[in-house]
C-alpha cells in the first residue's frame, strides 16, 4: 500500500523531499499491464509480473506451471487460450486453485477461453471463466 503525506495530515506544507517521496511511492505501486504471448507449448510458465498470458494457437496438450518470480498478493492474472481447432488437455500447477469457477481440464475446439485469477498470497484462485459461444 502506498504511503502519501498530505498537507492536511502533516499540518504544515510539504518539503521537496516529501513531495518526491509521494511521487516515488505512487510510481512504485502503480499497476501495469504486462502481456506474455505465445503460440503453443506443452509447458507454459507465466512470469510473476505477467498480468495477461495469451496463448493464440495451442497445438498440444499443455501444462500451465506455477509462475516464476516474486508474486504479489492482490495481483490479477488473465489467461487467454485459443486452441488450433482441436481440443487440448490442460494441466495446472499446484498454485492454481478453483475458487468461484472450476479449473478447465481441456479447451473447447476453436473457442476462445478467458480465465481470471486472483493472487491471494498463497495461491492463484480462479475467480471467473468465460468461453466464447
Amino acid at each position: 500500500m502506498t504511503t502519501i503525506i498530505t498537507r492536511s495530515g502533516k499540518g504544515l506544507p510539504l518539503t521537496n523531499a516529501e513531495m518526491d517521496a509521494n511521487f516515488t511511492n505512487l510510481n512504485n505501486d502503480k499497476v501495469e499491464i504486462v502481456v506474455q504471448s505465445l503460440t503453443s507449448s506443452a509447458s507454459i510458465t507465466p512470469n510473476a509480473n505477467t498480468t495477461q498470458l495469451s496463448i493464440t494457437a495451442l497445438a498440444v496438450d499443455a501444462t500451465i506451471n506455477n509462475p516464476t518470480g516474486s508474486r504479489v498478493e492482490g495481483r490479477r492474472l488473465l489467461i487467454r487460450i485459443r486452441d488450433d481447432g482441436t481440443i487440448r488437455n490442460l494441466t495446472w500447477g499446484n498454485a492454481f486453485i478453483s475458487s468461484l469457477a472450476v479449473l478447465p481440464t481441456a479447451t473447447t475446439a476453436t473457442k476462445l477461453m478467458y480465465l481470471a485469477f486472483y493472487d491471494n498470497g498463497t495461491n492463484l484462485e480462479l475467480i471467473s471463466k468465460v468461453t466464447e459461444v
